[in-house]
C-alpha cells in the first residue's frame, strides 16, 4: 500500500492543539507520554501520536533535545572528563566457590581502567589504602 494513500487522522480541535502546545513548552522534562497523561486528566479524549504528532509539528521535539540542563550536564562532565573517576567492585567466584571481590577505577576522559586489587573481604579500610596506591603511585 502506498503511504501516501494512508489517510492521517484529522487535525485535533485547536483548543486541544493549543493545550498540547502550552503543556510542551512548559513542561521541558516530559516527553509526549507525560503530556498526553496530563491531557487526558484535564478530560480531553487524544491518542499518544496525535500529542507526539502536535509537538513534532510544532518544533517541539522529543524531550531530551528540549531540555536544556541535559545540555548543560553534558558540556560539564566533557569539560571535568580529565579529573574525573568513576570505581566500583565486582565479583568472581573461583572454581573452589570462593568469591572474590575485584576493585577498579576508570578514567573518564581516556576510559582506562586500573585494576586496584582483588580480595575475600572487602572493607572501608583496604578500599581507601588500594585507592591512595593509586594516587600516590605506590
Amino acid at each position: 500500500m502506498d503511504p501516501a494513500a494512508v489517510p492521517r487522522p484529522p487535525a485535533p480541535p485547536e483548543e486541544i492543539h493549543d493545550l498540547i502546545v502550552r503543556l510542551g513548552a512548559e513542561n521541558q522534562g516530559g516527553g509526549f507520554r507525560c503530556i498526553h497523561g496530563e491531557v487526558r486528566r484535564l478530560g480531553h479524549k487524544v491518542s499518544p501520536a496525535t500529542v507526539r504528532r502536535v509537538l513534532r509539528a510544532t518544533g517541539l521535539g522529543p524531550a531530551p533535545r528540549r531540555h536544556p540542563a541535559r545540555h548543560e550536564w553534558t558540556a560539564f562532565l566533557k569539560a571535568q572528563a580529565h579529573g574525573l573517576l568513576a570505581t566500583d567492585l565486582f565479583h568472581i567466584d573461583t572454581i573452589g566457590l570462593q568469591r572474590l571481590y575485584v576493585l577498579f577505577v576508570m578514567e573518564v576522559r581516556t576510559r582506562t581502567v586500573h585494576m586496584l586489587g582483588v580480595t575475600g573481604h572487602p572493607t572501608a579500610v583496604w578500599v581507601t589504602q588500594q585507592v591512595h596506591q593509586l594516587l600516590n603511585g605506590s
